[in-house]
């Protein structure tokens, strides 16, 4: 529904008022009528007005000073004022009139058609920035449904994976299954972990759309994460019976660069390649160092499918395959749009080039390079965790379940609840070092619940939660947890952050 206009007409005479009333009457108009300087500023006040009619020759305040008082005043100072008067106005007067913001003087008697043309275009202007605000607004009350539409898309979707995950990874580690159910296991943990990539390529496509998909440089070996993503890749090549070589050759391989997006970008090129290249086909992935700038080159090059020529200008685009059939390779066609979006953020450019259909594919990315330090790699942190005294909160049956056999498992003491009211109680009656929640609980929120325990006791806890945009782990980390971990958990992610986390006095 279309907001009221409103007009302020300010005459120190009842029959002026009446007479410009009777004129301007319309509707979807409000006309204020003051009587005075001092009650058309009462009037500015409380209300918002697209258009001021000031009389000139008023006792106490006249229109000239009610206008420069009006431009004194921020919440007034863009109100277009029109003059009205009985007298003629010398050119100082008219120019002290323009300057305190005067858009037009009318002369009384007031002609009706004069005066009614002149306010028209006011209204008019008042109603498309009317609808301008309100087409901004549902635009944004559209993005913020969207915005929490895929938040719980991605906590739904997120949720259930977790014990499946944990329960894939645990069953690995037992010695006595045989090896061809070992392969299974690894498959089905393989294409969870695919899934939750295909989740994350939603919400990081809204944080480009947002401009708040950043990066976190430090200096990284580009080799090293190439061999990483190689491996994380090679059982689903070696089920397809494709070959990845590795010729990592140039001098330069490293840059400042967040390592986590950066072999994102790599894992979406090499699962790009081994997908759209058939059996017997072959990837490879090159270093070298460009002589005439000096940039550090990687290549992915494949003996796939290949791009169409008309494809290759919108290859990043979002949501756009190359001219490939989805119902054939799958997938949602954003891997390529958020890689592009990374590699600029790291100030380097990629590529694409293939002779066309059957004839491959190469992506070529060009990164600077940054000096290679001399301090020696990180030793890997410890993965497992003394025993610890753990409380658990989940309200996902199959997940509370799988945690707490895995944790029990690992040594730790947990003990589990589903809901906010049975963590407090165990509060009550436990002494716990950790405090490991979910967000969205079924009484109230982990947020809530990590606040109501450390005004008690002051523990440190982690986040395992579908819900993983900046805000929620800012939130997270305002309220006192120390990680917060993304729904699939893997479970060494988790041993990992177990084994790093401080623990406070209170044992």
């Amino acid at each position: 529904m279309a907001a009221t206009i409103k007009f302020l007409l300010v005459d120190d005479l009842d029959a002026n008022l009446l007479a410009l009333e009777g004129l301007l009457r319309r509707d979807g108009l409000e006309l204020l009528k003051a009587h005075s300087g001092m009650e058309a500023l009462e009037l500015l006040l409380r209300h918002d007005v697209a258009l001021a009619l000031l009389d000139v020759q008023m006792p106490g305040m006249d229109g000239f000073e009610l206008a420069e008082l009006m431009r004194g005043a921020e919440r007034t100072r863009s109100v277009p004022i029109i003059f009205l008067t009985a007298g003629a106005i010398d050119q100082q007067r008219r120019f002290r009139g323009y300057e305190a913001g005067a858009v037009d003087f009318i002369f009384k008697p007031i002609e009706p058609h004069i005066l009614q043309s002149k306010t028209q275009i006011f209204y008019e202007l008042a109603r498309q920035r009317d609808a301008l605000r309100r087409t901004a607004e549902e635009a944004q009350a559209a993005s913020r449904a969207k915005d929490n539409f895929l938040a719980a898309l991605s906590h739904e979707l997120r949720t259930p994976l977790t014990p499946v995950l944990m329960s894939a990874a645990a069953l690995q580690e037992d010695d006595r299954l045989p090896s061809d159910v070992l392969e299974q296991l690894a498959m089905m943990e393989r294409n969870i972990v695919l899934e939750a990539r295909l989740i994350d390529d939603l919400l990081d496509l809204t944080r480009i759309v947002k401009g708040k998909l950043g990066i976190d440089p430090v200096v990284s070996d580009i080799h090293r994460l190439l061999t990483q993503t190689g491996e994380i890749v090679s059982s689903e090549a070696l089920d397809k019976k494709v070959r990845i070589g590795m010729v990592l050759e140039s001098p330069c391989h490293h840059t400042m660069a967040d390592p986590a997006r950066l072999q994102q970008v790599f894992w979406n090129l090499l699962k790009n390649a081994v997908k759209f290249t058939p059996a017997g086909g072959t990837v490879t992935v090159t270093t070298r160092t460009d002589h005439d700038t000096g940039k550090l080159v990687i290549s992915v090059e494949d003996t796939g499918i290949g791009i169409a020529p008309e494809s290759l200008p919108v290859i990043f685009n979002a949501f756009e395959q190359g001219g490939a059939d989805p119902h054939r390779f799958g997938g949602l066609g954003l891997g390529l749009a958020i890689s592009k979006t990374i590699v600029e953020l790291h100030r380097g450019t990629i590529t694409a080039h293939s002779e066309g259909h059957g004839r491959g594919a190469v992506f070529t990315i060009s990164l600077h390079p940054a000096p290679q330090t001399d301090q020696p790699a990180p030793s890997p942190p410890t993965t497992t965790a003394p025993p610890l005294r753990l409380l658990l909160v989940e309200d996902h049956t199959a997940t509370r379940e799988a945690l707490t056999i895995m944790l029990r498992r690992d040594g730790h003491n947990v003990t589990p609840a589903c809901c906010i009211q049975e963590a407090l109680e165990a509060v009550t009656k436990g002494d716990f070092q950790i405090l490991i929640s979910d967000i969205g609980l079924p009484d109230g929120s982990g947020i809530d619940l990590m606040r109501e325990i450390r005004r008690r006791h002051s523990i440190p806890g982690i986040v395992l939660s579908g819900y993983g945009t900046e805000e929620d782990q800012r939130r997270s980390r305002d309220a006192g947890f120390s990680a917060h971990l993304i729904k699939p958990v893997r479970i060494d992610k988790l041993r990992s952050v177990l084994s790093q986390i401080p623990l406070s006095g209170h044992s």
